[in-house]
């Protein structure tokens, strides 16, 4: 199938038919995937949430369901905006970065306009959201666009406001000085989505214990997670680069320049000067509790943009420090502060090296067995405790005493999408969601056990997701995005204006008249719509708006399946099931969350340094959308990675030109016999396999049912000499059906070409096929291929050159010992050795064996090159044949 004839067929489509769901008198089915961020072109491992989305939407469709498949768009937050400040600047990166988006859509000579354009945000949002919906009508995604709204629409920002004043009554909106993930560039909060990576490889917030180090001219903070090794001090490091000073409360701090901007943004400190490692390698430090001074070095192991640039050493129990302390011949007295069987820095170093690998393996062996199972020894007070009880206790009787302060640090380094650093911040009246609430956490737990999951072990890591979740930043002083309904002074941060937003794709359209009038839609109207509060009376003017509105949510809501991806658990998929607890009646909770597996691109991560990306446009373009749609429903399960590789879509798109060749070949006939009546059988019994596995979301195993193993059977067929064109005639209709949801452009040429002129997007398939499988038939094929099999097995083993194959099956008196295998007498004891070296292959069946090879002689001869003679047994012996293993002789 050529790209032309996917052309033809979304023309054929727009022309007469548009995916617009309405309420009707059929049961619903409402999936949603996530919405698209517009600010460049999606790539191969985008496609894959949308294709599953789709092929759901389809496959509920020929179920009989009306079915709502919408999308909309993101555009909250700061990339955009980022972006277009960045092509304000003549960013040289961003302009090439957009200069290869635009290259894939757009004649040379436009380029530079648009990029000119781009220079204003709303140009990339509106260019991007456009060129994605053609992508995704090329792909064939059966969305109904006439539902599509924006994050950025006025309307739609209504909503989210509504939102966030029913969260704010609920006492779940707080203010507060809380550390939160924050672009310096950008002076905003930011979220996973706002971070480069940031949905694969999560940035966290880690917690330091800044410990001070006192000198009478200026402090050292010395940032550690390991509190509970200060009495094990021999000295610091520091790295050979610049540090500043600061005051902080009347006295005199040093860390590293890079340390300085951080914790700038969570003290209140003042800037003194720089100074260079040596007036730090000058001076000797008191360590607090220890009371003992001690000298700082320069090591190349320090990071000056990590925590505070600053490391006290403990070779005791640190590999990094030990390993230093030797290299570099400093005479210190190692002290042993933690006591544990059978592990030690010197044994660890000894078991694995000191490359810059084995350095870190060891020390995470290390630290793992000592905070499980270490107890402090030579700790003063803390002696006796274990390290998990040390931990806590020292660093806050240090903070409380004032030896310490607690500094935050981002668990990696990360960068924002357009490029500026992210570090952590503390900004004096932040507004946070507060998912902390135990009564909010009940809640959502119980819709997670009323939930489906696909597959079902994400159950229990979004109830874990659910159980670590407390405040979340929820609102930025920039970007694109709802101004807070109660302090508008702040934006709403993207991920958490997106978590209820499937409710608009129900009902905007009757929402945005009531907008367009009165530039808002009151909070009473949502009410009355979304909660089925009292019909507001001052509006009476919309009430036809209005009730329909809340007709068509009543209808549609909740959302049946939502489909995603694994790194939306922690962020997207907690909200969304949170905010739903907390404002919701439960039969509007949402029903089922499928979460997919990522996309590679062979065996890498997909990104443009790898040279390995692959927009949706180009896999259109160079491979058909049938293709691509049938290599990521059969390519991999729903939960594993999906590699986009060469060598895999050519095994894909060989069997898909398998079909095709069949199908340009085909013309009905009619033909019967016992090969037709097993083929039929064994379709339907694909069929019911299918629809089974596709009840569970399974695609992949349940294409490989209808597609490849209906392929397979015709293959069969034909080495059976069966004509195929009158096997498929059996089966053309409701096969073409069944694929449908996977290759519909193909199903849909094949459908118009040879059964009628309509859509086969728009048919259902009848589920009642249980009386068109016949058991008996498909078992005795089974019968057969087992017969020649172990023929050619016993020519092949024991090299027998014969040209006749004696098969005795099975008789009467086989079958009574079968029946009577408890209470044997007599002649029968001698075949129960026999018997039970065969026990586990033999058939439970009720096919006539005899009958069978009978009426397939000439097909066994054929396929063996021997004359068949058949008998059935006439007596019990010690070498029996029994159900479904005959003896087998050739002479």
């Amino acid at each position: 199938m050529n790209n032309d004839i996917e052309r033809k067929w979304q023309e054929e489509w727009k022309k007469n038919h548009v995916f617009e769901s309405r309420i009707d008198e059929r049961p619903k089915f409402f999936v949603t995937v996530p919405w698209p961020y517009t600010n460049g072109s999606l790539h191969v491992g985008h496609g894959r949430t949308y294709t599953l989305g789709d092929i759901v939407a389809r496959y509920k469709r020929l179920e009989g369901y009306n079915v709502l498949f919408p999308m909309g768009f993101h555009e909250s937050g700061t990339p955009i905006l980022a972006f277009s400040e960045r092509l304000r600047e003549n960013d040289p990166e961003t302009i090439k970065l957009y200069r290869s988006y635009l290259e894939e859509y757009e004649a040379k000579e436009n380029i530079d306009k648009l990029i000119e354009s781009f220079k204003e945000p709303e140009n990339i949002a509106n260019y991007f959201a456009d060129k994605i919906i053609k992508d995704f009508t090329s792909l064939g995604y059966s969305i109904d666009w006439t539902r599509r709204f924006t994050s950025a629409d006025p309307d739609y920002q209504e909503i989210v406001k509504w939102q966030f004043n029913k969260l704010k009554e609920l006492k779940l909106i707080k203010q507060g000085n809380y550390p939160i993930l924050y672009s310096v560039k950008d002076e905003n909060a930011v979220g996973e989505d706002d971070i480069k990576d940031g949905d694969v490889d999560k940035v966290t917030i880690e917690e330091y214990t800044g410990l001070i180090l006192e000198n009478d001219d200026f402090n050292l903070i010395a940032a550690s997670v390991r509190p509970e090794t200060i009495f094990g001090i021999t000295n610091a490091w520091i790295s050979n680069s610049k540090y500043s000073i600061f005051e902080y409360k009347n006295k005199y701090y040093a860390v590293s320049k890079e340390a300085y901007t951080k914790l700038s943004y969570q003290y209140d400190i003042k800037f003194v000067k720089d100074i260079e490692p040596g007036e730090i390698t000058s001076r000797k430090f008191r360590v607090p509790l220890l009371n003992e001074y001690i000298n700082v070095y320069i090591a190349d192991f320090v990071d000056p943009d990590n925590a505070t640039g600053v490391v006290y050493s403990v070779p005791g129990h640190a590999i990094y420090d030990y390993y230093y302390v030797k290299r570099l011949g400093i005479n210190v007295k190692i002290k042993k502060v933690i006591a544990i069987d059978n592990i030690s820095v010197e044994k660890l170093l000894e078991k694995y090296g000191s490359d810059e690998k084995s350095l870190k393996e060891a020390t995470q062996e290390l630290y793992k067995s000592e905070f499980y199972n270490g107890l402090l020894i030579n700790s003063g007070d803390y002696s006796g405790l274990s390290v998990q009880e040390a931990r806590e206790k020292i660093k806050n009787d240090l903070i409380r005493s004032g030896n310490a302060i607690i500094i935050y640090e981002t668990s990696r380094k990360a960068i924002t999408r357009s490029g500026s650093k992210v570090i952590v911040a503390v900004i004096n009246g932040q507004w946070f969601i507060d998912y902390s609430q135990p009564w909010l956490k009940e809640r959502t737990h119980k819709m997670i056990d009323a939930m489906s999951f696909y597959p079902e072990f994400y159950r229990k890591i979004m109830g874990d997701a659910i159980d670590w979740l407390r405040e979340r930043p929820c609102a930025r002083r920039r970007g694109i995005g709802t101004r807070l309904p109660f302090d508008s002074s702040w934006v709403i941060e993207s991920l958490s204006d997106s978590t209820i937003y499937m409710v608009g794709y129900t009902n905007l359209k009757y929402l945005r008249n009531i907008y367009n009038e009165l530039k808002c839609i009151p909070d009473d109207v949502l009410d009355f719509v979304y909660l089925n509060k009292d019909f507001p009376e001052n509006y009476k003017k919309f009430k036809n708006d209005i009730e329909m509105a809340r007709n068509e949510f009543n209808y549609w809501y909740g959302v049946d399946l939502r489909i995603t991806a694994p790194p939306h658990i922690s962020n997207h998929l907690s909200f969304y099931l949170m905010n739903h607890a907390a404002i919701f009646d439960e039969e509007k909770y949402p029903k089922g969350l499928m979460i997919s597996g990522l996309v590679i691109s062979n065996g890498a991560k997909i990104s443009k340094s790898k040279g390995n990306v692959i927009s949706l446009l180009k896999i259109k373009e160079k491979y058909s959308a049938d293709i691509y749609r049938l290599f990521v429903a059969v390519g991999a399960d729903i939960s594993s990675l999906l590699d986009w590789n060469e060598k895999d879509l050519s095994a894909v798109i060989k069997r898909y030109e398998s079909f095709i060749d069949i199908m340009n070949k085909f013309e009905f006939k009619n033909d019967d016999g016992f090969i037709y009546k097993w083929f039929l059988s064994r379709f339907y019994s694909n069929l019911n396999d299918y629809f089974n596995l596709m009840s569970s979301y399974k695609i992949r195993d349940a294409y490989i049912s209808i597609f490849y193993n209906v392929l397979n059977d015709i293959k069969h067929l034909e080495l059976r000499h069966g004509d195929v064109n009158a096997a498929v005639s059996m089966i053309i209709r409701d096969w073409l059906i069944a694929l449908s949801p996977v290759i519909p452009h193909t199903c849909e040429e094949y459908w118009h070409r040879y059964i009628e002129d309509s859509f086969v997007s728009l048919k259902t398939i009848n589920k009642d096929i249980k009386e068109r499988i016949d058991n008996y038939i498909i078992e005795s094929e089974n019968y057969l291929e087992n017969i020649i099999n172990d023929i050619r097995e016993i020519q092949r083993a024991a090299r027998i050159s014969g040209k006749t194959a004696l098969i005795t099956v099975y008789g009467d008196e086989q079958a009574y010992f079968i029946k009577n295998y408890s209470n044997l007498t007599g002649k029968f004891k001698m075949a129960i050795p026999d018997y039970m070296r065969n026990k586990q292959r033999i058939m439970n069946t009720m096919i006539n064996e005899y009958s069978v090879i009978k009426e397939n002689i000439d097909y066994i001869e054929e396929m063996t090159s021997l004359k068949i003679v058949v008998d059935v047994s006439k007596g019990i012996d010690k070498k029996n044949p029994w159900p479904g293993r005959p003896l087998i002789k050739i002479i």
